[in-house]
């Protein structure tokens, strides 16, 4: 028992120190953003001067340019503002006090079942029970804060989802749930709690309300929706399919969309657009193994269309010419059946 109890005062004492820094980085935090304040400033002071420049010299194609960049610079200003002043008028906390960081720690204890400090990693961390959204199980995550980091909490965010049990979209193993991709959560409207939680020490809050972000599915906002979280994208265009929506090309061995497949009207074989044909004779789709060449002009067609290993067009020209050749051997004929006439001969008389 005396051993926990000096452990956990020295896990305390680690984070009370990291949230004191965190409290300290507040200034280089707000010097920056007044500095793009002021820079913000010092652009439309200087597109104001070329915006009476040009109207002092009639360039009015030049002024509506100014105008144009002068209300954007506008809009940069009042998100600068409203930027800084949030800062600035947030609530100022002391760090926590020792002991109520023990009892923050024994509150996550008893919410999450079991805390783990990482001395080699600088993080505490505790792990979720398995979370399944819509029947899709997702298993279970580790929520690690990494207290080295906690300084740049606004610059970056200090701590990490792991998925423990993946079960990660099928278009991108990096996306573990809706909201996480690359062990980073979408905090959404979350995001000023959080950070409030961690600037006050309030361990037990961040955690649980992390909890309750990969508990809650929002199908406004999901990395990939959970309708599309076992499909499969189109070879061709990309579009996430469900088993039951998708074609598979045995010719290429390729999955397809409805849009990007078709089937053989021959065979009746399934086969993407790219490896079937339209035959330019009956105007039908045709899969390879039922497309041919005309041995006479090579052309491709499908093998409704062949016949004696002619295309259409092929064996037309070649009737026509049996024709031809039919009628002038018949010509030929009629004129060497025909009979010879003689003149008649005169009898002279006697």
């Amino acid at each position: 028992m005396e051993d926990d109890t000096k452990n956990l005062i020295q896990i305390a004492t680690r984070v009370q120190e990291a949230v004191t820094l965190l409290s300290r980085s507040r200034y280089p935090e707000l010097i920056s953003r007044l500095k793009g304040f002021a820079g913000r400033l010092e652009e439309l002071t200087a597109e104001s001067r070329k915006l009476g420049l040009a109207l002092a010299r009639g360039w009015f194609a030049a002024a509506d340019r100014c105008s144009m960049r002068a209300g954007r610079l506008v809009n940069d200003i009042s998100y600068s503002i409203s930027h800084v002043q949030q800062f600035i008028e947030g609530p100022q906390h002391k760090p926590p006090t020792l002991s109520q960081i023990v009892e923050e720690l024994n509150q996550l204890q008893d919410e999450f079942g079991n805390v783990d400090f990482d001395k080699g990693e600088d993080s505490i961390s505790v792990v979720t029970d398995p979370i399944t959204l819509e029947d899709i199980p997702l298993g279970p995550f580790k929520i690690q804060l990494e207290l080295g980091k906690l300084k740049d909490l606004y610059g970056n965010r200090p701590y990490r989802v792991i998925a423990l049990n993946p079960n990660p979209a099928s278009t991108d193993d990096n996306i573990t749930h809706p909201h996480v991709t690359s062990q980073k959560l979408c905090e959404g409207n979350g995001a000023a709690a959080l950070t409030a939680s961690l600037e006050q020490g309030r361990l037990a809050d961040f955690f649980s309300m992390v909890r309750s972000i990969l508990n809650t599915y929002n199908p406004d906002s999901p990395y990939v929706a959970l309708a599309d979280w076992d499909g499969e994208p189109c070879y061709d265009c990309g579009y996430t399919m469900t088993s039951e929506d998708s074609y598979f090309c045995s010719f290429c061995e390729h999955t397809y969309c409805d849009q990007c497949s078709s089937y053989c009207r021959i065979c009746e074989e399934t086969a993407c657009l790219g490896c079937s044909g339209q035959c330019p004779h009956c105007e039908q789709l045709a899969c390879p193994n039922c497309i041919t060449r005309c041995s006479n002009c090579e052309e491709l067609c499908c093998e409704s269309c062949i016949e004696d290993d002619l295309c259409p067009t092929c064996r037309e020209e070649l009737e026509n010419e049996n024709e031809e050749q039919r009628t002038e051997n018949t010509n030929q004929n009629t004129k060497t059946s025909q009979p010879q006439t003689k003149p008649d001969e005169v009898r002279l008389a006697g």
